[in-house]
C-alpha cells in the first residue's frame, strides 16, 4: 500500500536510510514539490531518535541561508513522523565525486558550505555530522548543508548526545570531537576540510579498519600532502586540519576570505605570469603528470585490495567505509557502512578513456623520440661523411637544438690515449696530425701518467707547436711551480714533456697538476705571455672519511660554524620498488667527497646567522633553542644560512641534494632504516611519534629533541631518522624518471615546491625509512622542520 500523508501526494521514494525514508511528494496546498523525510515507526519506541528528527526540524527552522535546506512542514501522522523540507534534485557531493569535481568546483562548494556554517555558528548552532552525503545540489548547482539532525546548541554541553552517547561519522570528526570535549564550530570547519581533500583526491586523509583507528589519525597522524596538481591547496587543507583548533580558520568568513584571496591570486598568476599560447602545453602536461599519477595509484589500490583464501582462491575485497557509529549504554555498538565506490580521479584511467589516452601519448611520444634520435645522430656524423637523405632530415632537426661542429681549416692536435700508463719515447714517437697537410712525428723520451681517464687535456698554443712541428724557431720562456710541501710530484698534464725546475717552454695554456701522499691534488690552468712564470701551489691537507671538520667564522663571532664529518665517495641504489614516489629504484654514483653537517642545524647554530644578518629568530613553539634543532625556517631561510657560512669561511656551503642525502642516511646500507628492515628496532635510535619509545612523544603530541640524544649511522651521522624532517636542495617531482645518476639536485626552472627528508618527530617510525620523501612550498616554514648543510671538500 503506497505511503499517505495528508496534504501531500506521494510521487516515488527517493532514498532510504536505516532512521528514515526521503520520498518524493507535492504539497497539495501551494502545489509545491518536495522532499518528504519520513522516520522509521520501528524507532518511534526510542526517544533518542525522536528526539533527534525533532531536533533537526526546531534547529532548521531558525535558520535562514541559501545554502542551507530549508523546512516547510513537520508534523505526525498516525505512527509516521515526517519532515517537508527542500528538494534538491542535483544529487549530493558524493554522488558528484563519482563523475569529478574540478579544482574551481571544489573552491566553490567549500565556500559556499562555509558560508552556511558561518551563519549556523553565528546563530548558536554545530552541525557536527559534515560529510558528502549531507552536501545536496539544487537544480543550479548551489550547493546546500543538510541534515541537523546531530546538531547542537552551543550553549548547551555537545559532548553528548545522551549520557553515555557519542554520535559522529569517525572520518570525519575533529580531533576534539573524537577525544569527547566539547566542540564548537572549528570543529565542522575541520569536517569540511575532510571534505575538501576527499573532493580534490577522491580519497579520505585517513583510513582504518576501525573506528578507534580512524580516531587516532586524527588526533596523531601528520596532515595529508595533496597531489601536486593541488599543491596551492595545501595551505587552505592545513590549516582546515590543525590538529589545534586556535590554529585552524576561526570562522566560516575566515575561510571565504582565504579562498577567495586564493582565487585573485590564482586569475592575476594566469593573467600575467602565462602566456595565452602557453596555456594549452601547460595544461596539457598537467593532465598527463595527474593522469600518470592516478594510473599509478588506482593500480596499487586494486593489488592492494587482493585477499586469498582456499576456498575463494583470489579475489578482491570490496571497499568500505565507516559513516556511522553508536556507542550507547542501552544498544550494542553498531556501524551503518556504505560501499566506496571508485571516483573519476581512480577511474581516470579506464577501458572507454584507454584508447584517447593511447593516442594523445603516442602524438607527444613519437616527437620526443625523433628529437631524441636527432640529437644522438648529430653528435655521432662525422663531417667528412655525407648524410642519407633520412639522415639530413635529422641533422636539420638536431639543428634546433644543438650547435654542431662544423669542418675547421689545420688544427694541430695531441692524440694521448685514456689507458693507465702511457709511455712515448724515441721508438713510439708521440703522432701530430693535422686534418690537411703530412704527419709530423717528434720523438720525445718524456713518460705520461694518466691517472684520471675522465681529465680532458686540452691542447696548447697551437701555433706554437705548429711551429716546433715544422722545426721553426721558437722563442721560449721559463716556467718554476713553487709548491708547498717543497718536495710535491709536479706535472704539466697538456705535454709530453716531463717537468723540471726553468722548463723552457713557448708562449701557450699549460694545466699543472700538484700532488702529494696525505694532501688535497691541485690542478689550475696558468698560462705563458712574453716572460718567465713562477705559479705558487699551496696544498691542503687531505680529509679522510669520517674526519670532524668546522670552520672558523669570521673574528667578530669567535666561534666555529656546525661540526661537519666527511663522507667518503661510492655508490648506491636510490629508492624504493614498493613507494611510487621513490621509483624507479636507479644507482647513483657519489664521485666527489663532500662533508656534511654532523647534527641538524641547532638553534645556537641559526641563532649566530640570524643575528649577523639582522634576520627574524625562529620560534621554538616552547621546546627549547640552544642544541634543539632549528624550527620554523623555510627553504630559502635554509638556504640564506649556507650561503652565509660560504661567506663567513671562505668555504663552499650548500643544501645537500637528495641523492646525497639518501646516500648519508643509508649509510652504506641497503635495508629500510639505517639499523636494518625491522620497524620495531626504532625503538631507542630516533625521535618519532609511535614506534620509537621517545621521552619527547607524548599521548597528543610530540617535541624536537636536542641533537645527538640518539645514535648515529654507520657515518657517524646523527638524526638522519626523525626528530625533523630536512629540506635538500631538489625540486620535487611524482618519481625518479628525470632524476639524476650523478647525485646532483633535480632543479627545474618555476619550482613549486622543494623535497624535504628524513621524517620528524610527529611521524611514526614507518615514516622514518631512508628513501621516504616529502615536499612543501619554498616559503613554508613548520615546527617539524628543519635542515643540515654540506661543505664541498
Amino acid at each position: 500500500m503506497a505511503l499517505q500523508i495528508p496534504g501531500y501526494r506521494v510521487i516515488r521514494k527517493i532514498n532510504q536510510g536505516g532512521m528514515s525514508t526521503v520520498y518524493l511528494a507535492i504539497q497539495i496546498s501551494v502545489g509545491r514539490v518536495v522532499a518528504l523525510k519520513v522516520m522509521n515507526p520501528q524507532l518511534n519506541n526510542d526517544p533518542a531518535f525522536s528526539e533527534r528528527f525533532q531536533r533537526e526540524a526546531t534547529i532548521v527552522g531558525q535558520l535562514s541561508h541559501p545554502n542551507i535546506v530549508a523546512i516547510y512542514d513537520i508534523g505526525r501522522h498516525e505512527d509516521l513522523n515526517y519532515i517537508a523540507m527542500d528538494y534538491l534534485p542535483n544529487g549530493s557531493v558524493h554522488d558528484r565525486m563519482s563523475t569529478g569535481l574540478s579544482g574551481e568546483e571544489v573552491l566553490r562548494i567549500t565556500r559556499e558550505i562555509a558560508g552556511a556554517l558561518d551563519h549556523a555558528h553565528e546563530k548558536g548552532y554545530i552541525h557536527r555530522d559534515i560529510k558528502p552525503e549531507n552536501i545536496l545540489f539544487r537544480s543550479d548547482n548551489s550547493a546546500v548543508l543538510t541534515d541537523f539532525g546531530v546538531a547542537r546548541g552551543l550553549a548547551v554541553n555537545s559532548r553528548m548526545t545522551h549520557v553515555g552517547t557519542v554520535v559522529g561519522t569517525p572520518h570525519y570528526m575533529s580531533p576534539e570531537q573524537t577525544k569527547g570535549n566539547v566542540v564548537d564550530g572549528r570543529s565542522d570547519l575541520y569536517s569540511l576540510g575532510i571534505v575538501f581533500f576527499e573532493m580534490l583526491t577522491g580519497a579520505l586523509p585517513f583510513q582504518g579498519e576501525e573506528a578507534v583507528t580512524i580516531a587516532l589519525k586524527h588526533i596523531s597522524a601528520p596532515i595529508p600532502k595533496l597531489p601536486m596538481q593541488y599543491l596551492g591547496y595545501q595551505k587552505i587543507l592545513d590549516r582546515l586540519l590543525a590538529k589545534d583548533p586556535e590554529q585552524r580558520f576561526q570562522r566560516g568568513r575566515d575561510l571565504i576570505t582565504a579562498l577567495e584571496e586564493f582565487e585573485q591570486v590564482q586569475r592575476t598568476t594566469i593573467t600575467t605570469a602565462t602566456h595565452p599560447a602557453d596555456l594549452t602545453v601547460i595544461n596539457l602536461a598537467r593532465a598527463l603528470v595527474s593522469a600518470t599519477f592516478n594510473v599509478v595509484r588506482w593500480r596499487w589500490n586494486k593489488i592492494r585490495a587482493l585477499r586469498w583464501s582456499p576456498g575463494r582462491g583470489f579475489y578482491s575485497r570490496p571497499a568500505t567505509k565507516i559513516t556511522e557509529i553508536f556507542f550507547n549504554e542501552q544498544h550494542a555498538p553498531t556501524q551503518i557502512g556504505r560501499n566506496e565506490f571508485n571516483t573519476a580521479v581512480h577511474s581516470a584511467y579506464n577501458s572507454k578513456n584507454r584508447p584517447i589516452t593511447f593516442v594523445v601519448l603516442l602524438l607527444i611520444f613519437l616527437p620526443v623520440l625523433w628529437c631524441g634520435m636527432s640529437i644522438f645522430y648529430a653528435k655521432g656524423k662525422s663531417l667528412n661523411e655525407k648524410p642519407s637523405s633520412i639522415g639530413q632530415l635529422m641533422l636539420a632537426t638536431a639543428d634546433w637544438f644543438i650547435e654542431r661542429t662544423t669542418a675547421a681549416p689545420a688544427i694541430a692536435s695531441i692524440t694521448i690515449s685514456s689507458s693507465a700508463s702511457l709511455t712515448s719515447s724515441s721508438a713510439n714517437p708521440l703522432t701530430f696530425a693535422s686534418q690537411e697537410g703530412p704527419t709530423t712525428e717528434i720523438p720525445t723520451t718524456s713518460s705520461i701518467t694518466a691517472e684520471d681517464n675522465n681529465t680532458q687535456l686540452a691542447p696548447i698554443d697551437q701555433a706554437a707547436f705548429a711551429q716546433t712541428a715544422s722545426s721553426a724557431p721558437v722563442q721560449t720562456f721559463a716556467l718554476k711551480v713553487v709548491s708547498t710541501p717543497a718536495n710535491a710530484r709536479i706535472r704539466i698534464l697538456n705535454i709530453p714533456d716531463r717537468y723540471q725546475a726553468d722548463i723552457q717552454l713557448p708562449p701557450g695554456r699549460y694545466q699543472i697538476e700538484v700532488s702529494q701522499s696525505g694532501y688535497e691534488t691541485q690542478r689550475r690552468w696558468i698560462e705563458i705571455v712574453d716572460k718567465d712564470l713562477q705559479p705558487e701551489f699551496t696544498l691542503s691537507e687531505a680529509i679522510k672519511p669520517g674526519d670532524e671538520i668546522s670552520s672558523q667564522l669570521i673574528a667578530s663571532i669567535k666561534t666555529e660554524g656546525p661540526e661537519m664529518i666527511s663522507i667518503p665517495t661510492g655508490s648506491f641504489l636510490m629508492g624504493n620498488k614498493d613507494d611510487a614516489a621513490a621509483m624507479p629504484v636507479h644507482k647513483v654514483v657519489i664521485s666527489k667527497p663532500f662533508a656534511i653537517s654532523k647534527y641538524e642545524i641547532t638553534f645556537d647554530d641559526y641563532d649566530m646567522f640570524a643575528q649577523a644578518t639582522k634576520r627574524a629568530q625562529p620560534g621554538d613553539n616552547r621546546w627549547g633553542r640552544g642544541k634543539h634543532p632549528v624550527i620554523n625556517v623555510s627553504f630559502d631561510d635554509a638556504r640564506a644560512y649556507a650561503q652565509w657560512l660560504s661567506q663567513t669561511t671562505g668555504k663552499k656551503y650548500r643544501l645537500p641534494t637528495e641523492a646525497e642525502w639518501e646516500y648519508v642516511a643509508r649509510a652504506q646500507t641497503n635495508t629500510l632504516f639505517w639499523w636494518s628492515d625491522d620497524v620495531r628496532e626504532a625503538a631507542g635510535r630516533a625521535n618519532c611519534r609511535r614506534g620509537c619509545n621517545s621521552k619527547f612523544s607524548g599521548l597528543f603530541g610530540a617535541k624536537t629533541a636536542p641533537v645527538g640524544s640518539y645514535p648515529a649511522n654507520g657515518f657517524g651521522v646523527y638524526d638522519t631518522a626523525g626528530n625533523v624532517s630536512e629540506w635538500v636542495e631538489d625540486c620535487f617531482a611524482d618519481n625518479y624518471n628525470l632524476h639524476p645518476k650523478n647525485g646532483q639536485a633535480m632543479v627545474v626552472k618555476n619550482c613549486e615546491a622543494h623535497v624535504v627528508r628524513g621524517g620528524s618527530a610527529k611521524d611514526n617510525a614507518e615514516r622514518l625509512a631512508s628513501h621516504i620523501r616529502d615536499y612543501h612550498r619554498s616559503e613554508i616554514f613548520d615546527n617539524h622542520l628543519g635542515f643540515r648543510v654540506v661543505m664541498e671538500l
